[in-house]
């Protein structure tokens, strides 16, 4: 590949930015095919938009072929920098739409699924307390996974998170909302109920198939790893409580969100003072001075006490 022989002027264009973009996305899926599902177009225009950067910046970023993507010497320097820049970028962003007396701008939230069903979620309330004082602010809510909201929240795509801590990072800050209880279920027509009346006392467990997240250790914290057989996994509440209803398979909800189900009645709970787990709910936000609208925005949760 012939490179550019005068080299980067260091003039920034908006198609040098979309091109840096692109190069972003594939640095952190490690590939160019694994980046094509997010970025939505062929793996031909990926590879194209990465040789048209690598021309404009006059250097190899990456090598790619048999041996997988490598990032070189100087593609690792240049992603150093990227991440510096759309880091500036953001803050420019956040400094100018706080500049006006009344403040107006965007505030992004990712928050996990089913909140709304527990009692203890105060979201509702803030929401309301905040947009009392910051009319012109607008809201977009996305509904993920927790290590996406994590990972959205710490390339600046979110705001704020609201997640199932299940670690802390350092360049997060964490407010803990409440601890949610979760149970493990079964249906009335499942065999465990069916032929047992959900008696685990002289059953074999390992016949039965769980359904649940994806994350391994989970079940270990969910006390039933090398237990059931999980035949099954969901990101979602909602598709473990389908998987649940199916007669099938077993798994674990929130209580909370078991008692809003228009099939709650039947629903039964297996074990309950051996199956059962808490998960911290809590808010994410990047670590530093946040700025204004995200940290009014937390100061009002804050205030909000989990209800009883």
């Amino acid at each position: 590949m012939e490179l550019a022989s005068k080299g980067f002027t260091g003039r920034v264009s908006d198609n040098d930015l979309r091109l840096l973009r692109t190069f972003c996305t594939v640095v952190r899926h490690g590939g160019f095919a694994a980046a094509e599902s997010e970025l939505q177009i062929g793996l031909p225009s990926i590879s194209r938009y990465i040789k048209d950067l690598e021309v404009r910046l006059g250097m190899r970023l990456c090598d790619r072929g048999r041996r997988g993507f490598m990032l070189t010497a100087e593609g690792r320097k240049v992603h150093e920098a990227c991440k510096t820049l759309f880091d500036n970028l953001a803050e420019f962003e956040n400094c100018v739409r706080d500049i006006h007396a009344n403040p107006a701008g965007a505030l992004r939230i990712g928050m996990v699924d089913s909140l709304v069903s527990d009692p203890q979620c105060r979201l509702s309330e803030t929401i309301q307390a905040y947009k009392r004082d910051y009319p012109n602010v607008t809201f977009r809510i996305v509904t993920e996974t927790s290590n996406l909201i994590e990972q959205k929240v710490l390339e600046g795509e979110l705001d704020i998170g609201v997640v199932f801590e299940r670690r802390r990072l350092d360049q997060l800050v964490y407010h803990l909302m409440y601890e949610e209880l979760s149970l493990l279920y079964c249906s009335t027509g499942h065999p465990l109920w069916a032929d047992h009346g959900g008696d685990v006392s002289k059953v074999d467990l390992s016949q039965y198939e769980l359904a649940g997240y994806p994350m391994a250790q989970l079940l270990e914290r969910m006390g039933v790893g090398g237990i059931f057989s999980r035949t099954a996994t969901a990101d979602h509440m909602e598709s473990i409580a389908m998987m649940i209803n199916s007669d099938v398979y077993l798994g674990f909800l929130a209580e909370s969100y078991v008692d809003t189900l228009w099939c709650r009645d039947r629903f039964r709970t297996i074990a309950p003072d051996t199956f059962r787990f808490t998960s911290k709910i809590s808010t994410i936000a990047r670590a530093g001075t946040p700025a204004p609208l995200i940290s009014a925005f937390m100061k009002r949760l804050a205030r909000m006490e989990p209800v009883a």
